[in-house]
């Protein structure tokens, strides 16, 4: 059994754990109603967190509760070909699960005014509704989920 897991604080994250629950034909949790009970109950667990800083979140918490086997995916706003995959690695000791990177986009609705503004000054540029998801990113994240 199957269980995907995510945090998102703009929707991107959410949209990318929906399209992986849906591919694999698992279940689905927002990691704030996720309990270690939970996680016991599933032969794997793969987990998507928003990145921010190298940070994905809601990795803590799953890590914590000591999944069998994990996968992990992170969505931010670089663009695939910049991303710095070495520091997510090393800011999370992710040395022994497989991880995946998702680009996001950006929601100045539910971004919260620092958050747009950290990205303003970042981009030089007003924050505006960009959505850069692609569902056949999830490609081989699937396939390795179903090898596992």
């Amino acid at each position: 059994m199957i269980l995907v897991t995510y945090q998102s604080k703009t929707g991107f994250t959410k949209k990318y754990a929906e399209w992986i629950s849906a591919e694999l034909k698992c279940d689905l949790k927002d990691i704030k109603e996720t309990t270690a009970e939970d996680i016991k109950k599933y032969d794997l667990v793969i987990h998507g967190g928003w990145v921010l800083g190298g940070i994905i979140n809601g990795y803590k918490k799953i890590k914590k509760y000591n999944p069998k086997k994990l996968l992990v995916f992170a969505v931010g706003l670089t663009p695939k070909k910049d991303v710095d995959a070495d520091r997510i690695l090393k800011n999370n000791d992710l040395k022994d699960v497989l991880f995946f990177y998702f680009e996001g986009g950006t929601n100045p609705e539910k971004m919260g005014f620092a958050s747009r503004k950290i990205v303003e000054m970042v981009t030089k540029k007003e924050v505006t509704y960009q959505d850069n998801t692609k569902k056949s990113e999830i490609a081989a994240l699937v396939r390795m989920a179903k090898e596992m």
